[in-house]
């Protein structure tokens, strides 16, 4: 971090990560759900964004990334950010050209992350949305994490899948 300016960019993104997390599980408290309605992509656009955010966080024995709703929370910062939603909906648009409904979406995502270019930008892009609109849910912090806003660390080593060395 070298300047003071990084420091507030950091804080900001913080807190508007931390707003959109609050905003995504609005309905939690509610008795009845809420209808998820979406504020900026069409509803062929959210069917593809549901598909997508869950093979990249499937369900498994917690909820997947569609079932926390991360498909709303993508739909959300794009109608915050018209310029983020123009570029995001290009890339949905490159994905279904892709066919990623009827191919193999596990193979394409795979082929993706391993490419250079607009397709690993592409990839890279809503793996890092899906993932940080993921653990910001009740279902991503408490139930796969068992975060329960009690735990202290005072040393996070970090990964350690050998592959990640």
């Amino acid at each position: 971090m070298s300047t003071r300016r990084d420091l507030l960019q950091i804080a900001l993104t913080a807190t508007a990560t931390a707003a959109a997390a609050q905003e995504h599980h609005a309905s939690d408290t509610e008795s009845t759900p809420a209808k998820k309605v979406a504020r900026f992509f069409k509803p062929a656009e959210m069917d593809l964004l549901a598909k997508l955010v869950d093979h990249i966080i499937p369900r498994s024995d917690s909820p997947g990334a569609a079932d926390a709703n991360v498909h709303y929370y993508i739909d959300w910062l794009a109608h915050t950010n018209a310029r983020r939603g123009d570029q995001l909906r290009k890339d949905l648009g490159w994905i279904a050209k892709q066919k990623f409904n009827t191919a193999d979406p596990v193979g394409l995502l795979t082929n993706w992350s391993k490419s250079t270019g607009e397709p690993k930008r592409i990839f890279q892009n809503f793996k890092e949305l899906t993932v940080d609109g993921y653990y910001g849910t009740r279902e991503g912090l408490h139930v796969e994490l068992g975060w329960n806003a009690n735990t202290f660390v005072r040393e996070f080593k970090g990964c350690t899948h050998e592959e990640h060395a």
